[in-house]
């Protein structure tokens, strides 16, 4: 159990010169006087809010329609209705991670070479959407192939782990003699399971950080980066600060020196931590150019925290202009998202749509790309014939790889999420949504937005909570299993919560891990440990909601070491992306559930309601 109490060992330990650069909360600039200038921002910002498109009006299908019933006026029939069957039938006997070539050749042979049946190739998605892209340099399409999965025997497997153990241990006696240039066979990660093995800053990564800053040639990000997130691990220090912000700022000149490096995740990672500490610090200047750079790169993970950043600190130095273009850009990238909901302070310009019934119009192909309309075309029969498992396995490329929609018209992308829908394919449904929104935020009404947030397990949930807003609930839900009864991650969580057996005979000796795909079962005991996280967080729901997906314990050295002060910036320096992104896609989902349905909620139930996010006010 950690003390969460942290601030005021900030105050002793971090020494008086950084705490002074700490007090974020006045701006970018400190010297600024306080004055009507937020005033006329929140005012400008109110008169910004998007006006309802006519996105549902003029002739045409609407989504509704779509919704209730496959539109397709044609019946299956002869040689098409022959080929329809084979090909759901094959996807439901493959496997589930690769097609099976033997279904590929034969429905080639029996049906003459037809282009559907290409459906069934191992990977085919690699080869079908990215036909048209071919020799494309734009990294905004660009798609990462999966590699084949290989099964190795078990005795190949041990070996290799075996070889793996004794490459890091090589590697970390390399790093203690400060040398920086790696070691033969040494496989990407190999830095992180290093430092791993470091539990304290030691003289011999004092010399090696030292050195890495201050020679001329360039060492890969990965060194860079880790290093740095281990100096991050013994925080608060100034001196440490001081090491950590050297080795990103390091990793980000030699990315913009080497082209080559500038899409490397590492050096991106490096980046966005580098203009976090150097906000955390007081510089200020250099946290804006860090953070306008990463902003500036094609779309990647950190795309939505560098335009609110660059925007937060624009607002504090009074850069009006500068402030609206990197907002109008993160509400374009990041309509409905939590950190465009923290500069309108929980006041989002797409919440007065949800008064406005509209039934989008939709289209049923794509004008300019023929691929995706014979996978449309398939789709539909499969629909019309009601084989809905072949038609979640023929939505799993939109599940893997969601950038292929942006290939598609927006209304185009409605209509397949009607076939999600009706599959009850809810992972699917929420990729064609969030794409939707991303691309054209008109289309965020109250039909689309019910859609992307549905309301299920209420009355359980309702009955289960004690002390949180059950619509928190139905957000941690949506994100954990997207109300999918059965899932189950790779590390064994199963359920609608995601509960790990372990945790829940702690709670109940009695369960197994077959009671816990009850959703009663499941819903009792995840509530149960929600709850327990709560109290043990004296009711900030963040730092529950991080420690859900963290562990309590990992949570307690995060608060021990990063100022919450700034409670966004505290949630952003996380060092753990998937938790970061966890904590603030629930406080999303919580909002617009709220949004949408508080007024179902209030006549329903007299428990507490009052379930607040700090990064919100």
């Amino acid at each position: 159990m950690g003390d969460l109490n942290t601030n005021k060992s900030w105050l002793q330990l971090f020494g008086l010169s950084l705490v002074v650069g700490l007090v974020i909360s006045v701006g970018c600039s400190s010297s600024v006087p306080k004055d009507h200038f937020n005033d006329d921002v929140e005012n400008d910002l109110r008169h910004r809010k998007r006006e309802v498109s006519k996105v549902g009006q003029g002739e045409g299908i609407h989504l509704s329609e779509a919704l209730q019933k496959n539109l397709k006026t044609d019946t299956l029939k002869g040689e098409r209705a022959e080929l329809i069957h084979f090909i759901s039938n094959s996807l439901q006997l493959s496997k589930k991670k690769a097609r099976n070539h033997q279904f590929f050749g034969e429905c080639e042979k029996k049906f003459h070479q037809a282009q559907e049946c290409k459906f069934l190739m191992p990977s085919w998605s690699d080869t079908w959407f990215d036909d048209e892209e071919e020799g494309d340099d734009d990294e905004d399409v660009q798609l990462a192939v999966a590699p084949q999965t290989v099964v190795a025997p078990v005795q190949a497997v041990h070996a290799s782990k075996k070889k793996r153990t004794k490459s890091v241990a090589e590697l970390v006696k390399h790093l203690k003699q400060g040398k920086v240039d790696g070691i033969p066979g040494q496989s990407e990660g190999d830095y992180y399971r290093a430092f791993k093995r470091f539990d304290q800053w030691s003289p011999e990564l004092e010399t090696l950080a030292k050195k890495l800053n201050d020679q001329k040639e360039c060492a890969i990000p990965e060194l860079y980066l880790y290093l740095g997130l281990k100096a991050e691990e013994f925080f608060p220090s100034d001196s440490l600060l001081k090491s950590a912000t050297a080795l990103y700022l390091k990793a980000d000149e030699c990315a913009q020196a080497n082209k080559a490096l500038l899409a490397s995740k590492y050096a991106q990672n490096a980046r966005f931590r580098l203009g976090l500490l150097s906000i955390l610090s007081g510089n200020f200047n250099q946290a804006q150019n860090v953070f306008n750079r990463l902003a500036k790169m094609p779309t990647n993970d950190y795309t939505t925290r560098a335009l609110y950043w660059s925007a937060y600190c624009a607002r504090n130095d009074k850069k009006i202009e500068e402030f609206f273009t990197n907002f109008d850009e993160l509400f374009k990238t990041n309509p409905l998202g939590f950190h465009t909901l923290s500069v309108t302070h929980g006041d989002s310009l797409l919440v007065d749509n949800l008064s406005k019934p509209i039934d989008p119009i939709i289209k049923t192909r794509s004008e300019n790309n023929s691929q995706f309309n014979v996978w449309i075309a398939v789709i539909e029969d499969l629909d019309q014939s009601g084989s809905y498992a072949a038609i979640r396995k023929l939505m799993a490329p939109i599940r893997n790889n969601p950038a292929y929609l942006t290939k598609l018209d927006p209304s185009v992308s409605l209509y397949l999420s009607t076939f999600a829908f009706r599959s009850k394919d809810t992972m699917s449904l929420f990729r064609v949504l969030d794409s939707v929104f991303r691309i054209q935020s008109e289309y965020v009404v109250d039909s689309t937005l019910k859609l992307f947030y549905p309301m299920r397990h209420l009355a359980e949930i309702q009955s289960l909570v004690k002390r949180v807003n059950p619509f928190l609930i139905t957000a941690l839900v949506r994100q954990e299993s997207a109300f999918q009864e059965a899932a189950r991650s790779k590390v064994g969580a199963v359920g609608l919560m995601q509960l790990m057996p372990r945790t829940a005979r702690l709670m109940d000796h009695s369960v197994n891990k077959k009671k816990l795909f009850q959703p009663e079962v499941n819903l009792r005991l995840g509530i149960r440990y929600f709850e327990n996280l709560v109290d043990r967080y004296q009711g900030d729901v963040e730092l529950a909601l991080a420690a859900y997906n963290a562990g309590p314990e990992v949570v307690d050295r995060w608060a021990k070491r990063y100022p919450m002060k700034n409670r966004l910036l505290f949630l952003d320096l996380i060092p753990f992306s998937e938790t970061r992104n966890y904590v603030t896609l629930i406080g999303r989902n919580y909002y617009w559930y709220s949004k949408i349905y508080g007024e179902e909620l209030k006549p329903a139930t007299g428990i507490a309601q009052a379930t607040q996010f700090e990064s919100l006010k």
